[in-house]
């Protein structure tokens, strides 16, 4: 194996054992120590691909956002095999949710981000840059519905794009938060999930 590619890959190592160890402790837990011991490795050989504990933290959240743009991915909007502009964000927010053992792992990983975000400019400014470019992704997606008479009368992307990004940090943080969460129900079945009933009430009002 190339000497570069091994260098990534052993970094996504010791990023998953974070990720880990942050899904069942929060970020409290989190140390060089302890994850040197959930990847299995030395405190030297995690030192030696992160410098610092921030940078193991930022490239560790930059692997949460990667995992989360490969479920997007298949998502098809418009064209003859594409999705309704309703149906694509329907799923695309659903996608985001946690509504299955690994996306749940994902949301406690983003929650504690938020928490160091608060107090931390860096990290901060990590979280923006993300929102931006969610924001623009969404502006697009909007213009376009827009453009099919899929969005309804009057409506201004750029507030909805922002009003989407409010309404999934909402569900985020009632389904992450909510001890009667069925996650195995909830993976076979989103609909079962009574948070959702916002989510479909929000975009009756948003689409047409």
């Amino acid at each position: 194996m190339p000497k570069s590619v091994d260098h990534q890959a052993r970094r996504c190592h010791i990023a998953a054992a974070l990720l880990r160890v942050t899904a069942r402790k929060g970020m409290e837990a989190v140390s060089v120590r302890t994850v040197a011991a959930e990847a299995g490795c030395s405190v030297g050989a995690v030192q030696r691909y992160f410098r610092t504990k921030d940078e193991m933290l930022h490239f560790a959240l930059r692997s949460v956002v990667e995992s989360a743009r490969r479920r997007l991915d298949g998502i098809r909007l418009g064209g003859p095999d594409g999705m309704t502009f309703a149906g694509a964000l329907r799923a695309a927010i659903l996608q985001s949710l946690p509504l299955d053992t690994a996306r749940l792992g994902e949301a406690r990983v983003w929650a504690a981000f938020y928490a160091k975000a608060a107090v931390q400019p860096d990290f901060a400014e990590v979280i923006a840059e993300l929102h931006r470019e969610a924001l623009g992704n969404l502006d697009r997606a909007l213009r376009y519905a827009r453009s099919t008479g899929e969005l309804g009368p009057g409506q201004d992307p750029q507030a909805l794009a922002r009003l989407i990004l409010v309404i999934i940090d909402g569900l985020m943080w009632a389904i992450l938060m909510d001890p009667g969460l069925d996650i195995a129900a909830a993976a076979s079945d989103a609909d079962a999930v009574p948070q959702l009933a916002a989510l479909d009430a929000a975009l009756g009002l948003i689409t047409r």
